[in-house]
């Protein structure tokens, strides 16, 4: 592939659980071929980084997963854009030893956020002395974050009365929900505008605040909130009926939309090195982006054909 030519990387590499599943297996054992290799990234970017998580974690299994990523990891550098951003999925427990390989391959200081997609239905089992894990992380890093594409995403967000009180959300006489915001830089003549539209609120010591109404669906009071870094409204595939392929670790459409939508424009390329179900292509098309997907799995390749198809 061309250096510099694709806008969007998102990967769902496995993640070193020791598990094994019908399309592939996630299990890891070092060997001479992991030696070898961990010794040709000696001179490369990665080198000290793979030699600190040598100290920490010895010569074993979770080391083994981290030598294969890493090669990938400087062939995605090579391929993204200086406008592009890379989402890395992973879970807690590898996410901060990836973070220190990502961290060498593209920077400190172009790491962008920690996401966290809390996506629930898994409670600790009865006797299990922890608490139950329910969320993945996703690593987001930018090749230049003064150059990097992102576009603010939205959510909608549903409060009883109660929750809204809460909040400081107040009633006007006609029985609107508003929410209140600090004057800021309205003029004197903006505010008699906004006055007489019925959008001014003074407080009881005099100051004066900028009235925003709520809409309400079925009682409930709704806020449209800028994204932040934890995701608590998008569920597992798993429990998406409707989008269930029978791959074991395809993640949900809305997923993959908010994240091609965040870091790309129409046109742009997204790229999936670990493509799984297809989702990140089958989102990718749907938003009009152009898309490219690489798989080892055959099963992998046949679903994610058949998803493309059927647009």
């Amino acid at each position: 592939m061309p250096d510099r030519s694709v806008q969007l990387i998102y990967l769902d590499p496995p993640f070193g659980s020791g598990g094994r599943y019908r399309t592939f297996s996630d299990r890891w054992r070092w060997d001479e071929p992991d030696r070898a290799a961990f010794d040709a990234l000696a001179a490369s970017p990665l080198g000290p980084a793979l030699s600190a998580c040598r100290e920490l974690l010895g010569e074993g299994d979770l080391l083994a997963y981290l030598v294969m990523l890493a090669p990938r990891l400087l062939e995605l550098r090579r391929v993204l854009a200086p406008s592009g951003s890379i989402y890395l999925h992973c879970d807690p427990t590898s996410a901060h030893y990836i973070k220190i390989l990502m961290d060498a391959v593209f920077g400190r200081v172009n790491f962008r956020n920690e996401i966290i997609w809390a996506y629930g239905g898994r409670g600790a089992k009865s006797g299990a002395r922890q608490l139950g894990r329910n969320h993945d992380v996703i690593l987001l890093y930018s090749c230049d974050p003064s150059a990097a594409i992102y576009r603010p995403q939205t959510v909608r967000r549903r409060y009883s009365a109660r929750e809204a009180r809460h909040l400081g959300w107040r009633q006007d006489e006609a029985g609107r929900w508003f929410k209140t915001a600090p004057r800021g830089d309205y003029t004197d003549a903006s505010l008699v505008r906004l006055d007489a539209a019925g959008r001014v609120h003074r407080t009881h010591s005099g100051h004066i605040r900028i009235k925003y109404f709520l809409e309400t669906e079925d009682d409930m009071i709704v806020d449209d909130v800028l994204l932040g870094d934890t995701w608590t409204d998008i569920p597992d595939a798993m429990h998406l009926g409707h989008e269930r392929t029978g791959y074991p670790t395809q993640k949900p459409l809305a997923l993959l939309r908010r994240i091609i939508l965040a870091g790309s424009d129409r046109g742009d390329v997204v790229l999936d090195p670990f493509c799984g179900s297809g989702t990140t292509l089958v989102a990718a098309a749907e938003l009009g982006r152009a898309f490219i997907g690489m798989d080892l799995s055959e099963e992998a390749i046949r679903i994610s054909r058949e998803r493309i198809i059927q647009l």
